[in-house]
């Protein structure tokens, strides 16, 4: 009985394994045959072909696959045979023949025949037909690229490729397959496991058809037509480069995997929303052109969001990248979180000033103050007695008020729920008293109109000003920066009051703000800045956009329009927010109300949402050779993956990325480049050095060569033109 039970199962494993050798007999056919093997080692094959089998197929063009291998297509050979297997070529060249001397000898005699004739050498008076037969034979040189094998994972049997050989014999020959149809489809899709537990592994998206040639024929298309796709894992927390000259398909290579990754949602509701932020610079996915029939805003109505500097007559849900530099009105300034709140915008607007006025060369030692001015309240202004947080709201009440009478005289427009400045008891009697003292009103009345100005209840924000730039004086002027004489008496009568502090009147902060009034130039500098202000937002653009980001939509921002300075500052200032909201979650998961971390329904902890980044002329943003490390777009480069966000970068010039940011660079698309420079820091990745001579000569737009993180090699792909309108029949109706 044990005999019996023991050759039922070794019968059944014989057949799993005969099944499994079907499947990988079904890569190749009788019809696709090209040839024979004629030499083998482990990085190169010399295959010889016939011109009929070579026309059967429609020709052998550079950088096609062939299959070399002894499996009879007619049979299921066993898995677990050492013959059953595929070996995966790529045509790279002419191989030269053994007997190409005399093969040459002949081809030349029959040339001579029909030099004088308007027949072709290869007539059938011209030429008798052994000849011709022996013409007709020619040597393909191939690369190495891998085996392909059925393997027994317990107990099933799994398609695996390996990306070398591991043994072959000089004395056995191996026929030659062209994959086409299906088993080319297999071949250019298949995906190395990544053993990536992501909800999407395992749903690749659509981007394009194989392309081997650019001077390909119908025949060609029609029996080669296989769509390629990319695994969406790829391409999360990963790098991605796209190399190409202008005209070259990049825009259109990011349409169309954008929004292919955009259409995950419709497989998958709730993972399939992976957030994707496109830095428009020529304004092309935002605004609709004939290029795109329409363009990339289209695909979703409630998903995808547009950005930018100013509004758009076609875009009516366009949200402007705008700050109001005024903050809200403060209702309760004993209230922390209301005034921290109000002034939310307001930080975020010093924060840019701060980056406009660090771009200036030359910078006054006083400027250099203001910019490291934090307005920001102190962790003390709300706590100790009565007498104490009165004193220190009153002291931060009157340097946001100074602060917003900067920016009223940088013609900034003042909000309409902040008409005035609302100044009593900001400005002590006392030192009001001092400054009409301070000089001869009949002289010089600046000090005496200015204690005027601030013994008001509310003032506009011009008069303010005129106020503080009297108060700088006053306050901070002289050689020693101490201030005027009769200052200094009242600084020191309020530090030494009954029931005081002990600390001067004019703190650090209200010292930093002042210190811009001094400079001639601060204000109209801070003026440079007056149309990335709105007063009507309600909130900070560069949080809305990491929200919806984090909410799975496809956010556009486009910089068609704007001072390369605004367009500078406006992606730093989106990226830096998304940089540390990344970094908090993974550093701070999320938690339940108990304080638990909470976990995925593996018991995972909840990472960052997935978020893909795609900018374009990446030459000017990511770090070169002799660049900035410590930029946005380095950190993002370098860090981004560990806090799940994917940058897609785009260039002409692949030499001027960083070599530490190429070396991790994950998933690659290669267009034409016309410039062996470039095409020289190319060969040094995977197998490009083999399509070098096609990407310098070949300029057609979308034709690439892609190799991604699961694909164990280079697939030539014509990537699909995007279309934002769906294409319709001839009867006019959508397909």
């Amino acid at each position: 009985m044990d005999d019996l039970l023991n050759q039922e199962a070794e019968d059944l494993k014989k057949e799993t394994a005969r099944e499994a050798g079907g499947k990988l007999s079904s890569y190749i056919d009788e019809t696709t045959q090209v040839g024979d093997l004629l030499s083998l080692d482990y990085l190169e094959a010399t295959v010889l072909v016939h011109d009929a089998l070579r026309q059967e197929v429609g020709g052998l063009p550079m950088g096609c696959f062939l299959l070399a291998t002894r499996i009879d297509p007619k049979t299921k050979p066993r898995a677990d045979k050492e013959d059953t297997a595929l070996i995966l070529l790529r045509v790279i060249g002419h191989a030269p023949l053994p007997n190409r001397m005399e093969t040459d000898t002949w081809r030349l005699d029959a040339a001579r025949r029909s030099v004088d004739s308007p027949e072709q050498w290869d007539a059938d008076n011209k030429t008798d037909q052994f000849t011709l037969n022996q013409l007709r034979h020619a040597g393909v040189r191939c690369s190495v690229l891998g085996t392909f094998r059925y393997v027994q994972e317990g107990d099933n049997w799994n398609p695996t490729f390996g990306a070398d050989i591991s043994n072959f014999y000089s004395g056995q020959g191996m026929k030659v397959y062209k994959p086409m149809g299906e088993a080319l489809k297999k071949i250019v899709n298949f995906a190395k496991p990544m053993g990536n537990a992501h909800p999407l592994a395992g749903k690749p998206v659509p981007v394009g058809r194989v392309r081997y040639s650019s001077s390909e024929i119908v025949v060609d298309r029609e029996r080669e037509n296989v769509p390629v796709q990319v695994e969406p894992t790829d391409m999360l927390a990963r790098r991605t480069a796209l190399f190409g000259m202008s005209r070259s398909g990049k825009s259109n290579t990011i349409k169309t995997v954008a929004s292919a990754i955009f259409d995950l949602r419709e497989i998958e509701p709730e993972e399939g929303r992976v957030g994707q932020l496109i830095f428009d610079v020529n304004g092309e996915y935002a605004n609709d052109n004939p290029q795109d029939e329409g363009c990339l805003r289209n695909i979703g109505l409630d998903d995808v969001v547009t950005y930018g500097l100013f509004e758009h007559p076609n875009d009516e849900g366009r949200r402007l990248i705008k700050l109001n530099f005024f903050g809200e009105n403060i209702r309760d300034w004993k209230n922390e979180n209301d005034v921290r709140g109000s002034l939310d915008m307001l930080f975020a607007g010093k924060e840019v000033i701060n980056e406009h006025l660090q771009r200036l060369s030359n910078i006054p030692q006083y400027v250099s103050r203001f910019i490291n001015t934090n307005i920001e309240p102190p962790s003390d202004t709300w706590t100790g007695d009565t007498q104490t947080r009165q004193r220190h709201q009153t002291r931060y009440r009157r340097n946001i008020t100074v602060y917003r009478a900067i920016l009223a005289a940088s013609n900034f427009s003042i909000p309409s729920n902040l008409p005035k400045a609302y100044i009593r008891g900001l400005f002590r009697k006392e030192l009001r008293e001092s400054m009409k003292i301070a000089e001869d009103p009949k002289k010089d009345p600046k000090y005496y109109k200015a204690a005027d100005i601030l013994d008001k209840e509310t003032v506009s924000w011009n008069e303010l000003y005129q106020a503080i730039t009297a108060l700088q004086e006053f306050v901070i002027g002289g050689r020693q920066g101490n201030g005027h004489e009769k200052f200094q008496e009242f600084n020191r009568w309020y530090q030494n009051r009954p029931k005081g502090s002990g600390d001067p009147w004019n703190d650090d902060t209200l010292n930093g703000l002042l210190s811009l009034v001094s400079w001639v130039g601060g204000v109209g500098r801070v003026r440079e800045l007056q149309e990335r202000h709105d007063p009507s937002v309600g909130s900070d653009y560069s949080t809305q956009i990491v929200d919806e980001l984090v909410d799975g939509k496809l956010v556009i921002v486009d910089q068609s329009i704007g001072s390369p300075i605004e367009i500078e500052h406006t992606s730093e200032r989106i990226m830096w927010k998304l940089f540390n909201r990344q970094r908090q979650i993974f550093t701070d998961p999320p938690r339940s109300q108990n304080g638990e971390l909470l976990r995925d329904e593996d018991g995972n902890i909840i990472p960052p949402p997935d978020v893909i980044v795609y900018v374009e002329e990446a030459h000017n943003l990511l770090p070169s050779q002799n660049a900035k490390l410590d930029s946005i777009w380095a950190r993002v480069a370098k860090e981004g993956s560990k806090f799940h966000i994917g940058l897609v970068y785009s260039t002409q010039e692949p030499s001027s990325i960083l070599a530490n940011i190429l070396k991790n660079t994950d998933n690659w698309f290669v267009a034409h480049l016309n410039n062996q420079d470039e095409t020289r820091e190319l060969k040094k990745y995977y197998d490009f050095e083999m399509f070098v001579d096609q990407i310098l000569k070949v300029p057609d737009t979308g034709f690439l060569r892609m190799r991604c993180l699961s694909n164990p090699y280079i697939v030539p792909v014509q990537i699909n033109k995007f279309t934002a309108v769906p294409p319709k029949d001839l009867e006019g109706r959508t397909t």
